[in-house]
């Protein structure tokens, strides 16, 4: 919506020809009679001068300024007008269309204005999109214009449909009576359905050659109309009113009613609440009550969900197409197609698709509704995976009975059965379940949650940071590496990521010497009996931001896979236990990439793995995954994990995990298509390595880094992570600052 200040309609047609241009002028009139200062905009428009749609409206309604953004003078569709001019205009790309009529509609100076779209809905832009998309970015309250001729009632619902799946809002539909066909009388009952009502005038007399009659009829017709016009404007100004109390309001009254995540209260006030109208692209249509909507950034893509924009009708489309087909189709034992697609898709199978995870290593995809309840899944598959292969053959109740005592803490028999526990990384996360939860290391997250007890061990990773044009390698004070300190410098960032070049390294060496010997504490001396490696690769995002050093990632995996002697020994007391397992199966440990954040393109790889030049084990999925549209992640799992599963026909020995709308078809239609999106756009993104450079010098910041989407900007703070209020501090001044430029 462009302004509280001005009752802005756009006006749809349900077809060319249904009397967009009468019903405008109609309105105007209406509008002009009872005393508003309204205004006519035709943002493109094709044809003669004579011909145009503002010169009838200064002809019948002179009183009204009229404005055309884009006028074309062949009398074709504007995609075809546009591709016949002797040199492209910026002014006809969508983006400079809608940002002059945004502009204009502030500046115009009226009470209301009336935006009469060209042709019908779908017709083509001068870009070629359809009209609906051009015009989307600023979602204005909708007329729609219904067809009174043989097959106006399915045009009109069309059209009605398309709309509605775009997020438009239709106040009122309008249309021409149709005695004969009863297009109007259908249509009036359809709409009551949906809350909409619908006016009908009688049709305009036919044009006559004479024009001085031709004017004097139609403005005797528009004379007839105005009663009925009148009610029309009402109705609108109205709804207008109604909209934009309830936008103002909308704050205050998710202040009153909703417990926002991550979100300390008391810290908030009402008016501090942003108010999202809508979502386009990459921003927001944010609300400021009695100032109206303006575009706002979304930073953050909305948690990291947005990979094509928001409100993209070929994801709308997607789901609605799920949604007409199946609504939901529940999961055990069952096969629906867009699951079945999507599994193959991941996996591989379809070699059409370039972005495919799981292809060369994974065999299964499991499908979950969050990334947190993705991770629960991995941490299923991973931790029984290593306990049906390194504990002994599971006793009967009655032997278990008997040895009971001998397991008891003091008794001659050993020790209290150890726990089974993650090795993990420093500043990891893995979500706010439970589960998830206790696979992190104690943190702001667990801090107050009663019921948390992290079960791992997480060792403290080298990160990378760039300072005065050069990329530190540095290490807090840990056991693993005593005190702070820089482990190495290197030229660019993108040399972090050579990751074949880098294996060479003594740096390399040092890590893996670390690794051996801390892995050897931690389970010969300190007891620890691991379970699986958990891993975010290359970015930890909620921990910070934290760019670990691949190079460490890397060993780190090497070293697990080569360990199985140390992560086989079984309890009590520490003995070599009966491994048996595939040629090719996991080993070591079961290595979990939690690629939540960070996979499908976000970091300007497809995945982690490429980078790091290994594939996991398990490997979870979410937020990209549908183009921020509906909720739903995948763990995908190796062949060697999903037989640790099947190992027989008992249904206990089967992954007991599921919700209901496990593997949910709107869902997995939603992620084809964004699969589909992805695999057609540029995958090489990155910030520009000169600006990075300069950056890195800046006093205020105490690095910087960058990899594909992401940027992190280092503020100097005395805390870190989500405890921060360095980004609050800084949000406030660029406010401040704005309120008084």
């Amino acid at each position: 919506m462009a302004s509280v200040a001005r009752r802005v309609h756009q006006v749809f047609g349900a077809d060319t020809d249904v009397g967009k241009t009468i019903f405008s002028t109609a309105l105007l009139l209406a509008s002009a009679a009872r005393g508003s200062k309204v205004a006519y905009v035709k943002p493109v428009s094709t044809g003669a001068q004579q011909d145009m749609d503002a010169r009838h409206v200064r002809t019948f309604a002179p009183q009204v300024p009229t404005r055309t953004l884009v006028q074309f003078s062949e009398p074709v569709s504007p995609h075809m007008a546009a591709a016949m001019q002797a040199s492209p205009d910026e002014h006809v790309r969508d983006a400079q269309i809608v940002e002059r009529l945004r502009t204009w509609l502030y500046e115009c100076g009226m009470e209301a204005a009336i935006v009469e779209t060209a042709g019908g809905v779908h017709s083509p832009s001068p870009s070629g999109s359809s009209q609906a998309d051009l015009l989307r970015p600023l979602r204005l309250p909708t007329i729609l214009v219904g067809s009174s001729v043989l097959g106006g009632i399915s045009s009109t619902r069309a059209s009605f449909e398309s709309l509605r799946m775009r997020g438009y809002d239709i106040d009122v539909v309008l249309m021409f009576t149709s005695p004969y066909y009863g297009n109007d009388t259908y249509l009036a009952q359809y709409f009551v359905e949906h809350g909409i009502p619908l006016f009908t005038i009688e049709k305009p007399p036919a044009r006559v050659a004479d024009t001085p009659t031709d004017v004097a009829r139609m403005q005797t017709y528009y004379q007839h109309t105005l009663t009925t016009m009148a009610e029309v404007v009402q109705y609108l100004a109205d709804q207008h009113a109604r909209r934009y109390a309830s936008l103002d309001t909308l704050g205050m009254r998710a202040h009153q009613h909703m417990w926002w995540p991550f979100t300390q209260h008391t810290r908030v006030a009402p008016q501090d609440v942003t108010i999202v109208d809508s979502a386009h692209s990459d921003f927001f249509e944010a609300h400021a009550p009695g100032q109206g909507t303006s575009p706002m950034m979304d930073g953050s893509a909305s948690w990291w969900t947005q990979a094509v924009g928001h409100g993209h009708p070929r994801l709308a489309l997607a789901a609605a197409y799920a949604a007409g087909r199946y609504g939901h189709v529940l999961s055990p034992s069952v096969a629906h197609e867009p699951a079945v697609r999507l599994a193959e898709r991941l996996l591989g199978h379809d070699s059409s698709a370039t972005l495919a995870p799981g292809r060369g290593w994974a065999s299964r995809a499991f499908f979950t509704d969050d990334g947190s309840t993705g991770m629960e899944v991995a941490l299923k598959m991973a931790m029984q995976a290593s306990v049906r292969r390194y504990t002994p053959t599971v006793m009967s109740s009655a032997t278990l009975a008997r040895t009971a005592p001998g397991r008891r803490a003091g008794s001659l028999g050993g020790r209290q059965q150890r726990e089974w526990h993650v090795l993990g990384l420093q500043g990891s996360y893995h979500g706010d379940t439970i589960g998830a939860m206790d696979a992190c290391e104690p943190s702001v997250f667990s801090e107050h949650v009663a019921w948390y007890r992290g079960r791992g061990y997480w060792l403290a990773p080298p990160a990378l940071r760039m300072k005065e044009g050069k990329v530190r390698i540095e290490v807090p004070a840990s056991d693993e590496w005593g005190e702070s300190q820089c482990l190495g410098i290197l030229p660019s960032i993108e040399a972090a990521y050579r990751m074949p070049a880098r294996l060479q390294s003594e740096l390399a060496q040092r890590y893996v010497r670390m690794l051996n010997k801390r892995l050897e504490e931690l389970v010969l001396v300190e007891g620890h009996r691991f379970g699986a490696l958990v891993l975010e690769p290359l970015v930890m995002g909620a921990g910070g931001m934290i760019f670990v050093d691949p190079l460490f990632q890397r060993c780190l995996v090497d070293v697990v896979r080569s360990r199985e002697d140390l992560f086989s020994l079984s309890d009590p007391p520490l003995r070599d236990a009966c491994v048996n397992r595939d040629a090719d199966g996991w080993r070591g440990l079961p290595v979990v990439y939690d690629e939540v954040f960070t996979g499908l393109h976000r970091l300007g790889f497809a995945m982690g793995a490429d980078v790091l030049g290994t594939p996991p084990d398990i490997n979870c999925l979410a937020k990209i995954l549908t183009g921020g549209v509906v909720p739903m992640s995948v763990t995908l799992a190796s062949d060697s994990i999903f037989r640790a599963f099947a190992m027989s026909d008992q249904k206990t020995h089967a992954l007991l995990h599921g919700h209901s709308y496990t593997a949910h078809p709107v869902g997995c239609q939603v992620t084809l298509e964004t699969l589909d999106m992805l695999d057609e756009m540029p995958t090489k993104a990155s910030w520009d390595p000169a600006w990075l450079e300069r950056m890195s010098h800046a006093r205020r910041l105490r690095g910087i880094m960058s990899l594909g989407t992401v940027l992190k900007l280092e503020l100097e703070s005395s805390t870190g992570g989500y405890a921060s209020d360095a980004a609050d501090d800084l949000l406030r001044t660029l406010r401040a600052g704005l309120c008084t430029s």
